[in-house]
């Protein structure tokens, strides 16, 4: 072979390796939460239907899989899961973050949001169940531990689908949530908004670095169930909020927030919803 040619193909190949690489999306880097590295492109069959103990489930088609949004239950693999086939073909790794659900596209992702704790993460879909009317989807360890469910086995949770394109675009029903995550305006960029043409894109609507960030410290809560209550009302408001054991009580850590305005708003419906509870305010530079 003349080595012009054999240049000329290990350009080509070195191209390649680098595109496919470019379309990877670091979710922990760009948006602040942990998750698969969303490598695969997102492929919806037509709509299938399959049988699992007497009980018929079809797969969704595209518009409703890119649009699917639900809260309900979430459960995790047990360890003695690990090395067993999904069905994806993939073998199952408790360290990965995987996620099984009975009609989401195999090889699509959803962004997964612990309503306790809002703490979030972002898992493949790579296996089918699980086959309860009960839950709504199976977490690997990893994807589990991440959003706190591992002490509990269980947990109320949110899910939003997330779709990569060929160029490592995102769209579905998640993107909006990731908008108020991106940290930077490539990492906006690439996510698409519903139903419009692929240039329209989020502007970034977190905190520049060198901005003063302001989070919120709730002390004295008597109960872990009192701390679950409160943050689950601020996670329909979309709060993150974090609760640590004080002690024989417990304090909530909420936050952060981007202005002083935000930040008082929120302190206001604390102060409402837990009389007499110590309310710290902090600043730190984002």
């Amino acid at each position: 072979m003349k080595l012009k040619t054999l240049l000329n193909l290990t350009a080509l190949a070195l191209f390649a390796i680098i595109t496919s690489f470019s379309a990877y999306a670091d979710t922990h880097k760009m948006y602040g939460i942990q998750g698969d590295k969303l490598s695969i492109v997102t492929k919806v069959p037509a709509p299938s239907t399959y049988s699992v103990k007497g009980q018929t489930y079809t797969t969704k088609t595209e518009d409703d899989a890119k649009s699917y949004t639900k809260e309900g239950m979430a459960s995790y693999y047990h360890l003695k899961f690990d090395g067993r086939r999904t069905a994806s073909g993939d073998v199952y790794n408790s360290t990965q973050f995987t996620a099984a659900h009975k009609t989401l596209p195999i090889n699509s992702y959803a962004l997964v949001t612990n309503l306790h704790n809002n703490r979030k993460v972002i898992v493949r879909i790579n296996d089918r169940g699980p086959f309860s009317d009960k839950r709504l989807i199976d977490l690997s360890h990893a994807a589990a531990k991440e959003i706190g469910l591992i002490s509990r086995g269980m947990g109320h949770v949110r899910i939003e689908a997330l779709h990569v394109a060929k160029n490592g675009n995102l769209s579905g029903a998640a993107t909006r949530t990731l908008a108020k995550h991106a940290k930077t305006q490539e990492a906006a960029d690439r996510l698409v908004k519903s139903n419009e043409s692929s240039n329209k894109s989020f502007k970034i609507v977190n905190a520049k670095k060198g901005n003063e960030v302001y989070r919120l410290k709730m002390l004295e809560v008597t109960s872990r169930s009192q701390a679950d209550k409160l943050i689950t009302q601020l996670a329909l408001d979309n709060i993150q909020a974090e609760v640590n054991r004080s002690g024989n009580k417990y304090e909530i850590h909420i936050g952060p927030f981007d202005n002083e305005t935000q930040m008082s708003q929120v302190r206001a419906k604390l102060q409402k919803m837990a009389v007499n509870k110590p309310l710290i305010v902090y600043t730190y530079k984002n």
